[in-house]
C-alpha cells in the first residue's frame, strides 16, 4: 500500500477455506508429507509470523469463499453472492 501512497495500518486479512494450508501458514512445525510443498508457503508463512504480520488468515465456509466466482463454474445464486461481496456491498 506505501506505493499507492497509503501507510499500512493493519495486516492484509485473507480468507481462506483450505484447512492444511490454514496449518501449514500458521503452525510452526512441518509433517513429513509437507515436503513437497512449494517455497511460496514458506514465504507467506514469514510474513504472517512475528510481532507485526503484514499478513493474517482466517477461516471462511467453503460456500461463502468470494474467490471461488474467478476459479470455477458456479450456479447464478452464488456467483451473484460472491459478486455482491466483490462489490463490497453488503448481503
Amino acid at each position: 500500500m506505501e506505493l499507492l501512497g497509503y501507510e499500512k495500518t493493519a495486516p492484509t486479512l485473507i480468507a481462506q477455506d483450505n484447512n492444511a494450508y490454514i496449518f501449514l501458514v500458521k503452525e510452526s512445525g512441518m509433517y513429513e508429507r509437507a515436503k513437497h510443498i512449494d517455497t511460496r508457503v514458506h514465504r507467506v508463512r514469514e510474513f504472517a509470523a512475528g510481532d507485526k504480520p503484514e499478513l493474517k488468515h482466517y477461516k471462511i465456509a467453503g460456500e461463502y469463499q468470494p474467490a471461488d466466482m474467478f476459479t470455477k463454474e458456479l450456479p447464478r445464486m452464488p456467483f451473484q453472492r460472491h459478486r455482491r461481496t466483490s462489490m463490497g456491498e453488503r448481503a
